[in-house]
């Protein structure tokens, strides 16, 4: 139960954020919907004391905290039921996650649910599957979507090698910018599975588009031969520095996931 002052004090900040996404919103849904753009950011600690990160994705809401050690267990879902309020969002298509401000050593998300329910969203002419249900990060970033669209136009008649490709999205977009070929690697098997029906959903089927189930630098002798030497490869994104990246430098690499 919170104190009486602290209630009042969250009870004010809620409404600041949700004035401030309702505002937003309007502006940023006419501009992407005559892009074909379902995904995209209201407000990321816009407001200092308001620690929250709000995504729209297609009548969905996702919304974080940043957490730190003062966080207590009340105040996300506050801010949660005045933003959900003043976009008519039900209950049912709101998500809430925690998030961890700052550099972390080690693995910073663990799996949250295990409902394995995906929803369709739209990203220009491309279709991704996204899951706002299971994990902090819900398989789509919108805000690498210049990024991909960057690819997308760098990518004609190029091999394209796809480092920690999570689901895929980047891979998609090279392929449909026309990319020669491609190589899509990850250690992760979920993520090998969702970025194969990424490129399902997109109509990507032939066999010079590979997937490649490993440790990017496992040298393997059959599919993944020729991944380490780089210089076969003239496209190739990579995550921004992390626990397993932060020490590694790739000549000719494309910076940006």
């Amino acid at each position: 139960m919170l104190e009486p002052a602290v209630d009042q004090k969250f009870q004010n900040q809620a409404q600041m954020l949700a004035n401030r996404v309702k505002k937003k919103f309007h502006h940023l849904r006419k501009r992407f919907g005559r892009q074909n753009i379902d995904v995209f950011r209201l407000y990321d600690w816009d407001i200092p004391e308001i620690r929250a990160v709000v995504d729209w994705y297609d009548g969905h809401l996702v919304i974080g905290e940043y957490t730190r050690t003062q966080s207590v267990r009340e105040w996300l879902p506050l801010m949660a039921e005045a933003v959900a309020k003043t976009l008519e969002v039900p209950a049912e298509k709101v998500h809430l996650k925690q998030r961890k401000a700052g550099k972390k050593d080690g693995k910073r998300y663990e799996r949250i649910a295990f409902t394995d329910q995906k929803i369709i969203v739209s990203e220009r002419d491309l279709k991704f599957y996204v899951n706002p249900y299971d994990y902090v990060d819900t398989g789509l970033f919108s805000d690498h979507r210049d990024t991909r669209q960057i690819v997308r136009e760098m990518a004609r008649g190029k091999d394209f090698l796809n480092l920690y490709c999570y689901t895929g999205t980047f891979t998609c977009y090279a392929v449909k910018g026309g990319a020669r070929s491609s190589v899509s690697v990850d250690r992760s098997e979920t993520a090998i599975g969702w970025t194969r029906e990424n490129m399902a959903l997109n109509g990507i089927k032939d066999a010079k588009h590979q997937l490649v189930h490993a440790h990017t630098f496992e040298k393997k002798p059959s599919a993944t031969s020729g991944i380490l030497t780089w210089r076969w490869w003239t496209r190739r994104p990579i995550p921004p520095p992390g626990p397993e990246t932060k020490n590694l430098t790739l000549p000719g690499t494309t910076p940006g996931f």
